[in-house]
C-alpha cells in the first residue's frame, strides 16, 4: 500500500467523470495535480443499481490504491452526462445511461460522508478548461464534449452559466437538421445526433450494412456493437473511405455549430474535447476551422478562436475538483485560493548531463506540470520524427499533460533542437506559450518562473 497522504498534510479531492462508456475517479491536490486515477467499464444493462454500484467502486478504488481515506478527503465532485438538479443532488434526466432520477449526490453522501456536488458533465468540462486548461485566460469560454454524447458548459469570468432550468450552454441539443435523426434526449435532429461518437457509429454501421467497403470490419473482429473512437482512429489512418466520409460531415456540422455558438453568445474562446475530438482531431479541427474562418458576419475584435482541450480526459475531473473547492469555500478562481504545484530547481546543467532536484540525469529530461521528473522517451522522439533534435506533437502530448501556462524547452547547449511545424500548431491550438532556448538559457528562465510551466531539457549538443 502507498504512502498514506494523510501525513502530507495536504488538502485532496475526488473527482468523478460518469461516461457512457467508462466511470473515471480521480483523486486531485489542492493545485490541481492528479495524485491517482481508476476507471471502470460502465454497464451497459443491468439498471440504475449496477451502474450506482460501478461509480463507488471506482471511487473506492483509487482511495484504496493510494493509502487514502474517505475523511481525508476534504470534499468530491461527480459529473453526469444529463440535466442535474445541484441542489437536490438529484439526476433528473441521463439520456444515454441509466441513471434518471436517481438521487446520486445524497447516496455518494451516505457511504463516503465527505461533501459532495453534482453537476453536469459539460459544466464541469468547462470549469476545468477555465482553471487549469486552454480557456485560462479567457474571460468567457464554451466548452464541448464530443464522446459517447456531446456536453457542453458555459463558463464567465470564473462561474458557471447554469440558466433558469440548470440546461444553459448544452449546445449538444441545439438542433442543426429539420427532421434529422433521433437524438437520446427525445428531439430530432440535435448537434449530438450528428456529430457525437454514437451519431458517427451509426452512419459507420449504416454503411457497412448497405454494404460499403470498410476496413471496420476486420477492426471489430466481427463485433459491431460498439466502435470506438480508437479503431476509428485506426480507419481512418488507413484512409478507409467510409469512416473518411462520415467523420468529415460530422466535423462540418460541428463547425457549422460553433459559428452559431459564436453568432449566439460570442464567447472568447470555444474548446473543443472528449474521446471523438482526442483521436481524430488532426483530420477534423482543420474543417472545423475552415468553416468558422470563412464565416462572413465579422465581429468588432479579435476573439472567438476554436482551440482543443489541453486537459483530455482529464477536464472534466478537474472542473469537477473545482467545484467541489467551490462547495466548501475555497474556489480556485479567487487568488487568495490559488494553489501552485511544487517545482524542483535545476540546480546545474553541463554537456552531457543536468541535475534537478538533487538528482543528476545523462539524458534528456521532462519536467511535468506536477513537479515530477523523467527522463526522456528517446525512442518515441525518433520514432515521430527519425531524430531527438526534433520535437514533435506526440512528445508534447506527453510532457504537456496537465495543462501547462507555459512550456520550456531546452535547444541544447548549441540550441539545435527544434519544435516541428505540427508541435506548434499542437501548442498554439491549446494555448500553450512556449519558450525555445539554448538549455542554460531555458534552465534559468525555468527556474525564474512563477507559473504553472512544463519542461523538455536537452543537454547534449
Amino acid at each position: 500500500m502507498k504512502k498514506n497522504h494523510r501525513t502530507e498534510r495536504r488538502r485532496l479531492y475526488l473527482g468523478v467523470d460518469i461516461g457512457g462508456t467508462k466511470v473515471q475517479a480521480s483523486l486531485v491536490g489542492e493545485s490541481g495535480e492528479i495524485v491517482g486515477r481508476e476507471k471502470l467499464a460502465t454497464p451497459r444493462e443491468g439498471g440504475p443499481e449496477r451502474e450506482v454500484a460501478a461509480i463507488e467502486k471506482c471511487m473506492d478504488d483509487v482511495l484504496c490504491n493510494n493509502g487514502v481515506r474517505p475523511n481525508d478527503l476534504t470534499a468530491v465532485g461527480v459529473a453526469v452526462p444529463g440535466v442535474v438538479d445541484p441542489d437536490r443532488g438529484l439526476i433528473v434526466v441521463a439520456p444515454n445511461m441509466q441513471l434518471t432520477g436517481v438521487a446520486l449526490g445524497p447516496l455518494l453522501e451516505a457511504k463516503f460522508k465527505t461533501p459532495i456536488v453534482l453537476g453536469n458533465d459539460g459544466n464541469f468540462g468547462a470549469l476545468g478548461e477555465s482553471w487549469l486548461g486552454s480557456a485560462r485566460n479567457a474571460r468567457s469560454s464554451l466548452y464541448v464534449c464530443i464522446g459517447t454524447g456531446i456536453g457542453s458548459g458555459l463558463v464567465l469570468r470564473g462561474k458557471l452559466w447554469r440558466g433558469a432550468r440548470e440546461s444553459a450552454g448544452e449546445i449538444g441539443h441545439m438542433i442543426m437538421q429539420l427532421g434529422g435523426p433521433q437524438c437520446g434526449c427525445g428531439n430530432f435532429g440535435c448537434l449530438e445526433s450528428l456529430a457525437s461518437r454514437t451519431a458517427i457509429e451509426r452512419e459507420l454501421l449504416a454503411g457497412l450494412s448497405s454494404g460499403s467497403p470498410s476496413v471496420l470490419t476486420e477492426l471489430c473482429g466481427g463485433d459491431r456493437s460498439v466502435i470506438r473512437s480508437r479503431l476509428i482512429r485506426k480507419a481512418l489512418d488507413m484512409q478507409d473511405p467510409l469512416v473518411t466520409d462520415v467523420l468529415r460531415r460530422a466535423a462540418e456540422v460541428l463547425g457549422h455549430a460553433c459559428v452559431n455558438v459564436r453568432h449566439m453568445i460570442d464567447p472568447a474562446v470555444i474548446v473543443l474535447g472528449g474521446g471523438v475530438i482526442e483521436a481524430c482531431s488532426d483530420f477534423m479541427m482543420p474543417i472545423v476551422e475552415h468553416i468558422v474562418g470563412r464565416d462572413p458576419l465579422p465581429g468588432a475584435r479579435e476573439g472567438g478562436r476554436v482551440l482543443l482541450s489541453a486537459l483530455g480526459d482529464d477536464a472534466v475531473v478537474l472542473g469537477a475538483v473545482a467545484a467541489a473547492r467551490k462547495l466548501v469555500g475555497r474556489s480556485p478562481f479567487k487568488k487568495r485560493f490559488s494553489v501552485r504545484p511544487t517545482y524542483p530547481e535545476i540546480k546545474r546543467f553541463r554537456f552531457g548531463k543536468i541535475t534537478v532536484d538533487g538528482e543528476t540525469y545523462h539524458r534528456d529530461v521532462y519536467i511535468f506540470v506536477n513537479g515530477k521528473v523523467k527522463k526522456r522517451d528517446e525512442a518515441l522522439a525518433k520514432e515521430q520524427d527519425d531524430s531527438t533534435h526534433r520535437i514533435g506533437p506526440k512528445e508534447l502530448e506527453k510532457v504537456c499533460r496537465g495543462g501547462p501556462e507555459v512550456l520550456f524547452v531546452g535547444a541544447g547547449k548549441s540550441n539545435q533542437v527544434e519544435l516541428t511545424e505540427d508541435a506548434q500548431r499542437y501548442l498554439a491550438q491549446r494555448s500553450i506559450p512556449f519558450e525555445l532556448l539554448p538549455t542554460d538559457k531555458a534552465v534559468d528562465r525555468y527556474n525564474r518562473s512563477k507559473r504553472r510551466k512544463a519542461a523538455l531539457m536537452h543537454v547534449t549538443c
